[in-house]
């Protein structure tokens, strides 16, 4: 593991250990793909990535509510 670089970095990793926790879960991947049969009987354009992250915000919601509600981090634009 790397060391910690600041409070940032500390938060970041995180998020990403929750949403892979989340992504390899059959609970995830059951939610994905009834969302995507759904969207395609729909005729929903991108059903398949619109399931995913309808998937993903629904169980960051349910495992970490705070998630959230924390302020986005300022984008970096480059010139």
């Amino acid at each position: 593991m790397f060391p910690m670089l600041d409070d940032r970095h500390q938060q970041l990793s995180v998020h990403v250990q929750l949403i892979t926790h989340i992504c390899l879960s059959e609970e995830f991947g059951r939610l994905r793909r009834e969302l995507e049969k759904a969207y395609l009987r729909c005729g929903t354009d991108r059903a398949m990535f619109m399931a995913f992250q309808d998937a993903l915000y629904t169980m960051i919601a349910q495992e970490d509510p705070e998630f959230l509600l924390a302020p986005a981090p300022p984008r970096v634009v480059e010139q």
